[in-house]
């Protein structure tokens, strides 16, 4: 479906230079934004099924934030060197 949208022209100036910076259209960039800000409105998945992986008693995730983060940030890091 084809729609017509008016945009600042500041904005649709960033919008074109960020789809091309992306090697991508500017439909396609829109169709992205589009996509990302109303798919995160979906559930994200089976609530059970999250429930499930919890065991244990309870802990406080801010007493151990900082090995959290580091533990997370680490396994990003590898991620993107792979």
């Amino acid at each position: 479906m084809r729609t017509v949208i008016t945009l600042p022209d500041h904005l649709h100036a960033e919008a074109k230079q960020r789809a091309a910076d992306q090697g991508i259209s500017f439909a396609e960039f829109a169709r992205r934004l589009f996509d990302r800000e109303l798919g995160a409105a979906e559930p994200q998945g089976d609530l059970e099924a999250i429930c499930a992986m919890v065991h244990g008693d309870p802990f406080d995730m801010a007493a151990g934030a900082k090995a959290i983060v580091s533990e997370a940030a680490a396994a990003q890091h590898i991620q993107h060197i792979d």
